[in-house]
């Protein structure tokens, strides 16, 4: 029984200590800010700046309109996470001015030295009754901004 004892001990010992180590603590790949660059399949290709938050949100500026959108991802497997992303079209887009939002899903890999990542997207836009007016599907490659480029 006192060996039992000593065993159980052992193995709580060992998994608190991983528990514990910088590794199980560490930040998802994806969390920080990323110059964003899209390659449309239908359109002009664009790019954003984002921020990637460790809590599980997204927040996105592109360079096509003034504002702001946001989004919530997650952690699918190995470096790979996948984003629903919303936002206000005012004024539509071109050839749908009846578009009021749009909705967009990433999947993306982040590259094993964490300083890219590359992934698809889709987009959709909707009019104010829900109703879909227009899809844009493509590709994504990002690259890392940080503190150390100044």
């Amino acid at each position: 029984m006192k060996k039992r004892n000593i065993i159980f001990t052992a193995i709580l010992v060992m998994l608190g200590c991983l528990a514990l180590s910088p590794a199980a603590k560490a930040d998802p790949p994806i969390a920080g800010l990323w110059h964003e660059h899209y390659t449309s399949n239908v359109g002009p290709p664009f790019e954003t700046y984002a921020q990637w938050h460790s809590d599980g949100l997204e927040i996105e500026t592109p360079n096509f309109t003034p504002g702001v959108c946001m989004g919530t991802w997650e952690h699918t497997e190995g470096r790979s996470v996948k984003l629903f992303h919303v936002g206000w079209t005012p004024g539509g887009i071109p050839g749908h001015p009846e578009s009021v939002r749009f909705e967009l899903r990433h999947r993306n890999t982040v590259s094993v030295d964490g300083n890219s990542f590359d992934g698809t997207y889709d987009q959709k836009f909707f009019d104010a009754n829900g109703n879909l007016v227009a899809e844009d599907m493509g590709t994504i490659h990002a690259t890392r901004l940080s503190v150390d480029q100044f």
